[in-house]
């Protein structure tokens, strides 16, 4: 009964299972034994002495075992999926690559609206200040980065020589001056003697009409009657004709004497003039001499660039100081390529390298007619050697729009990226 039973506990019998479930039972036990058979060779492996040589070789036996365990691994590990197999990663990839194409199209149809450059700096009318006048420095007013104003007292030279230049030339002004008075007295005292003698002659010209009628009437008497008149009293005559013509010619000469003194004082007067004008011309010069030892600031502007002290000797020409105006403006030399859609008036976004996390808002103001180079001290020759074309760059002013640009650290000569846009 007991056999009976045990034969009746539910399971078929070996003979009667499914041959599927018969098979995936055999190779359970197959794995089984193999797993025992792998556990004692591992165990065997670690109990066996190490060789005599100790190489730690193992024997050909173990070696072929070991493989064939590393083949029934390989067979029991499943196959790869290929690529195609797996949906969520082609979803994956397609989706990358649209962001990819979606992102590139979107980026060149922002970036085709802009034209842009690093090679832009920050540029200026700096004014340099130079004395016109030669002498030491009394005092120096500003130090470098003071903000100064048109007029503003900025240095004074040295005025002592300048100053007694002056004053000679002032001497010399008063001098031609009472030399012009004195001309024009002696005008009016040779026309004096010019009026005294017009009036000597009127005296010699009245004797000498009375001695030629004398002298006539006698000869008419004589041609009537030979006898009425002596022949003495005929040379008498003639001879008071003579001497009344000699005083009258003489009288004659020293009114012509008087004029000609006239003339000469009226000539002095000319040149005394002129030495007026000269000596007044150089007082002027003076004046302006004394006037430049002042040096003052000509617009509004931050000192820089100062290199002279109290006790300095300066020259006509040097450069003692720089005044940067607060009117700047950006140089942009953009490639010429660059160009075809750039016009006056596009607006700017301008980035400066000191202040970059600061956007300034600018527009094109203007083009230069001509390349960079067109300017150089040695301009390109390409009519002679080989030629290599290069893409030459063109300088383009930009105005820029902020007003409160004084507050920000910007100077001439700082690096800036300007991006334009032109669509």
């Amino acid at each position: 009964m007991a056999d009976a039973d045990d034969k009746d506990d539910g399971k078929p019998p070996e003979d009667d299972r499914n041959p599927e479930d018969k098979a995936g039972n055999d190779k359970a036990k197959d794995d089984k034994a193999k797993g025992d058979d792998k556990a004692k060779d591992d165990k065997a492996g670690d109990d066996k002495p190490k060789d005599d040589d100790g190489d730690g070789d193992d024997d050909d036996g173990g070696d072929d075992e070991g493989d064939g365990d590393d083949a029934d691994k390989d067979d029991d590990k499943p196959p790869k999926k290929s690529l195609l197999q797996r949906p969520k990663l082609l979803i994956g990839i397609g989706v990358a690559l649209v962001v990819l194409i979606v992102g590139g199209v979107l980026w060149w149809l922002h970036a085709r609206q802009y034209e842009s450059t690093d090679d832009a700096y920050v540029d200026g009318h700096i004014v340099r200040l130079a004395p016109q006048v030669s002498g030491i420095l009394t005092s120096v007013l500003v130090d470098d980065n003071m903000i100064v104003g048109p007029g503003q007292l900025l240095a004074v030279v040295d005025t002592r020589t300048s100053s007694a230049r002056l004053q000679q030339s002032q001497a010399q002004v008063e001098q031609a001056k009472a030399g012009v008075a004195q001309a024009l007295a002696q005008v009016e005292v040779n026309r004096r003697a010019v009026a005294t003698a017009q009036a000597n002659i009127r005296e010699p010209q009245a004797n000498l009409d009375k001695a030629e009628a004398d002298l006539a009437r006698y000869r008419a008497l004589q041609r009537i009657e030979p006898t009425a008149v002596a022949g003495q009293q005929i040379d008498t005559a003639v001879a008071n004709v003579r001497t009344a013509r000699a005083q009258r010619d003489a009288a004659v000469r020293q009114l012509g004497e008087a004029r000609a003194q006239v003339k000469s004082a009226q000539t002095q007067i000319g040149a005394q003039r002129a030495q007026v004008s000269a000596a007044t011309a150089q007082v002027r010069a003076q004046g302006v001499d004394v006037a430049n030892s002042r040096i003052t600031a000509p617009i509004f502007g931050h000192i820089a660039n100062r290199n002279v002290e109290v006790g300095s000797y300066v020259t006509p020409g040097q450069q003692i100081m720089a005044i940067v105006p607060l009117k700047l403006w950006i140089t942009a030399n953009f490639k010429e390529t660059q160009l075809s859609l750039m016009r006056v008036g596009q607006p700017v976004d301008i980035r400066v390298d000191t202040l970059p996390d600061i956007k300034f808002h600018g527009h094109v103001a203007s083009f230069q007619r001509g390349a960079g180079q067109a300017f150089g001290l040695l301009p390109a020759e390409n009519a002679t050697g080989n030629f290599v074309k290069v893409v030459q760059r063109v300088p383009v002013r930009i105005d820029i729009d902020n007003t409160d640009l004084r507050s920000y650290p910007i100077g001439p000569g700082m690096s800036v990226v300007p991006t334009v846009k032109v669509r």
